[in-house]
């Protein structure tokens, strides 16, 4: 322990340590002004070295620094001693267990997140089978389509390569996604690391506890903010990676919609092409209708009284064929 100083104002070291050692058994932490008001007299320029030296024999006297004098704890008194090993070892419990609460806690967010990508794994592969069977079906439909009406072929061509579009964008928006998952995966692991990183910190800092009292608290207020920042850091970015992922979950529904309506103009084109093979029979026996009558012309002309209403009436029924066919294409 160093000896105590006598300065020209009159104030000794013992003093400043004897007031240092009551202020601590009061429960509060020495001061420079703390200590002046104790004494009641001394500059601050007077007690701050004598302070500082109080602080570096603090951890010897406390036995929490390695070597310790035996001279030096018997100078300190034992309420002192008493409580300050106790505001020590308090301090050294609430630290340990905010760290352990901190890490249990992102321990468990991280399983959570697991889950929730698995689960959105295995929904996306029922919806990629389920547009699977859904190509698969339109793309029959449009051969079936293409031999049904020659004159829909160009049409059903088109929604051809609009499929294949759409597969193009949905394979872009499953490459996305799954970019999307990995960035997430990588923002996760960099969290897990800074976290660890602020462990080896604090776990470092507190063997290098040998300084003074001040500096100590400082080193850990400053650990804590730079957890708090990384923490923050790490929720920002997984609140983006979360933004994107819904963006690209909102473009898939999407285009599962188009899908649907192609299909819905695949069955109109369909239909199309039954009406048209509907309107070729009609056509048909029209025509046959009239090279009956035709033929049937030549063959009555033996009649007498009859050739002249027979021809007046062929063409009435072949007029009246064609009007219903008009009416039943109107009504389509």
């Amino acid at each position: 322990m160093n000896m105590p100083k006598t300065t020209s104002r009159g104030i000794q070291e013992a003093d400043v340590w004897a007031a240092a050692d009551a202020l601590i058994a009061q429960g509060l932490r020495p001061t420079i002004e703390r200590v002046r008001q104790h004494i009641g007299r001394g500059s601050p320029n007077t007690v701050s070295p004598m302070l500082e030296n109080w602080f570096a024999t603090l951890g010897r006297r406390l036995g929490v620094a390695g070597e310790q004098s035996p001279s030096a704890t018997a100078s300190v008194p034992d309420p002192v001693l008493h409580m300050a090993q106790q505001l020590w070892s308090a301090a050294q419990e609430e630290a340990e267990q905010s760290a352990t609460a901190a890490l249990a806690q992102r321990e468990a967010a991280l399983q959570v997140a697991e889950a929730e990508q698995l689960l959105q794994k295995e929904q996306l592969a029922q919806r990629e089978a389920t547009m699977q069977a859904q190509k698969e079906a339109m793309h029959q439909a449009l051969q079936l389509a293409q031999g049904q009406a020659q004159d829909l072929s160009r049409r059903l061509d088109e929604m051809q390569l609009q499929l294949q579009d759409r597969d193009g964008r949905m394979e872009e928006l499953r490459e996305a996604l799954a970019q999307a998952s990995r960035q997430k995966e990588a923002l996760q692991q960099k969290h897990g690391e800074e976290i660890q990183a602020a462990a080896l910190e604090r776990q470092r800092m507190a063997e290098q506890y040998a300084g003074n009292e001040r500096h100590m608290l400082n080193e850990v207020d400053r650990a804590r903010q730079e957890l708090a920042n990384a923490k923050k850091s790490a929720q920002d970015q997984e609140r983006k990676a979360e933004t994107r992922h819904q963006e690209l979950q909102t473009r898939l529904e999407r285009s599962e919609q188009e899908i649907l309506n192609l299909h819905t103009q695949l069955q109109a084109a369909q239909n199309a092409a039954a009406l048209a093979q509907e309107r070729a029979a009609d056509i048909k026996s029209l025509l046959e209708a009239q090279q009956r009558l035709a033929a049937g012309s030549g063959t009555q002309e033996a009649a007498a009284l009859s050739p002249a209403g027979a021809r007046k009436s062929n063409p009435s029924a072949a007029r009246r064929s064609m009007l219903r066919v008009r009416d039943r294409r109107t009504q389509r």
